[in-house]
């Protein structure tokens, strides 16, 4: 069967260095050691798979949170390959991804993305904050 799959990735997967190589086919500075260090405390990245071949994938880190002084969890990347988008995988991926983060530790979620519409439609708010050109800030409440 030809479906999606979806799996917790850390750095001992066989999937870890093929995700790292697709998240950097769309932002070419991406690494892995980047975030995810011991002291980080970040959830695990979460792969979707189809046919045993990575098509997709969340990761996260710590950054500031918007309007405060605490550094907090982020989505830090979203991506799903260029032929399997439109089928939900995105959307698949950001759920699961804000389940993971625990509402003890932070009370809302952020990402920063150039597809505030595909946020929007899974109930997450545009923050009032300076962005880029084409770009949001996104918050969901814990």
């Amino acid at each position: 069967m030809n479906k999606v799959v979806f799996r917790n990735c850390d750095e001992n997967s066989e999937y870890w260095v093929a995700l790292e190589k697709l998240f950097q086919t769309e932002w070419s500075d991406f690494q892995f050691v980047d975030t995810y260090k011991l002291e980080s405390n970040l959830p695990p990245v979460i792969v979707a798979l189809r046919e045993n071949q990575v098509i997709g994938g969340l990761a996260y880190s710590r950054f500031k949170e918007p309007h405060g002084d605490s550094e907090v969890i982020w989505l830090n990347a979203v991506f799903v390959s260029n032929e399997w988008r439109g089928q939900g995988i995105a959307s698949e991926l950001i759920n699961r991804g804000v389940r993971q983060v625990s509402a003890t530790t932070q009370s809302n979620l952020y990402a920063y993305t150039n597809v505030p519409s595909l946020y929007e439609s899974l109930d997450w708010l545009a923050v009032d904050i300076e962005s880029e050109l084409n770009h949001k800030v996104m918050k969901v409440p814990l």
